[in-house]
């Protein structure tokens, strides 16, 4: 957008994807999933379309791993929803108002199912806030969270940490099934041997055998009321 090459463009410049024989047409490549402009880290781009659409298929449980720095408080009550599962709202109609880009609420909510999630470390931040007698020095926390997920949805950790009150300010996807990143540079493109899918696909889902007892569970509870409500802060 903006006149911006895609990574797929800026490949294919760089010569990726040229064909070694000058009789053979240029080699087709197909991204694997896709990163948003904010996002960085590891892409994968391969010249075989089915095989792209197996590892991007949800059903195929393909575990995806980033490293994401939150700024928020980060309570048991937040981490414990993320591993079960979050509803969130999508905000993402925008509207261009003059120079700037405002998103909009749809309305539209989405359901996200439970992620792995562990803290890796915590950076205090400095920071104010003024009072009536005066200002108060307070401190904010920036923290580097591991996330695993599986289904890949579009701006899916963005929008799982936005609804509980979590602000991402640095995403790096770090592996993609048993593709690494390791220690590849940025703007780096490297030719690596196609990993075994069935392979990849025996690690399964998340937490095994949590549709069954979920099952189970929805068998025997009892009725609800019509609105339940939960209180992240």
């Amino acid at each position: 957008p903006d006149g911006r090459p895609s990574m797929l463009q800026r490949l294919i410049r760089g010569g990726v994807g040229e064909s070694k024989s000058k009789h053979k047409a240029p080699i087709h490549l197909k991204p694997v999933g896709r990163l948003d402009m904010m996002t960085e880290g590891l892409m994968i781009f391969t010249s075989d379309g089915q095989y792209a659409r197996d590892l991007e298929l949800p059903k195929n449980f393909l575990w995806r791993t980033y490293r994401v720095r939150v700024h928020g408080r980060l309570t048991p009550m937040k981490m414990r929803a993320m591993r079960v599962g979050v509803t969130a709202r999508i905000n993402d109609n925008i509207n261009v108002e003059g120079d700037a880009s405002v998103a909009s609420p749809t309305g539209k909510m989405m359901k996200y199912k439970g992620i792995k999630v562990s803290i890796e470390r915590k950076t205090p931040q400095s920071g104010r806030r003024q009072r009536r007698n005066g200002t108060e020095e307070v401190r904010g926390t920036n923290t580097w969270l591991r996330i695993t997920c599986t289904e890949g949805k579009n701006r899916q950790l963005r929008r799982i940490l936005g609804a509980l009150g979590l602000d991402v300010t640095r995403l790096i996807r770090i592996s993609y099934g048993d593709y690494d990143l390791n220690t590849i540079p940025p703007g780096k493109a490297i030719e690596v041997p196609a990993r075994d899918f069935a392979s990849m696909k025996k690690k399964g889902q998340l937490f095994p055998g949590d549709s069954k007892s979920k099952k189970k569970e929805k068998a025997t509870e009892e009725p609800r009321s019509t609105v339940e409500w939960v209180n992240y802060a």
